[in-house]
């Protein structure tokens, strides 16, 4: 039996480009495989912990709006210690805070997308529905470690 796969779409759908999780999750269920959970987690995905795998092999991916510095509707794979020094975006606990203590059993991925516009009411921006187009593609095929990782600069004392 292959591990399960948790899929997470964060995201407030009244704040523009902040719905990019929540919309992957919608255009997945669409085609996914049965066998995976897909889950609109919203703003708040503690929530959610009771659907992480709890079996080791398992995997939950996590995506959602991040403000990671980079151009609008750029996407990156990051881990939980990178999260530390990104903001993702509307939830209130941090995610290593969140689904550390779940990491030593499951495989976590995150994945964010860069917004542009988190406006109230402005649906997603075309960057963003391309990375949104993106994104869901390469989950179905399971490319999606293709992307890029987010590299943080190494801080030294000086």
């Amino acid at each position: 039996m292959p591990a399960k796969t948790v899929i997470w779409g964060l995201g407030n759908e009244l704040l523009g480009d902040d719905a990019v999780g929540l919309e992957i999750i919608r255009r997945l269920a669409k085609t996914a495989p049965a066998t995976w959970a897909l889950i609109e987690c919203g703003t708040v995905p503690e929530n959610y912990l009771s659907t992480i795998p709890k079996k080791i092999g398992g995997r939950l991916i996590v995506i959602d709006a991040a403000d990671m510095g980079i151009n609008a509707g750029d996407i990156r794979l990051a881990t939980l210690e990178d999260a530390d020094d990104v903001n993702f975006a509307t939830h209130g606990l941090p995610l290593p805070l969140l689904l550390g203590p779940h990491a030593a059993s499951t495989e976590i991925i995150l994945i964010g997308i860069q917004p542009l516009d988190l406006r109230p009411g402005n649906g997603l921006t075309p960057a963003v529905e391309r990375a949104v187009d993106a994104v869901a593609k390469a989950i179905l095929e399971g490319s999606w470690r293709q992307f890029p990782r987010l590299h943080q600069e190494k801080r030294s004392p000086r």
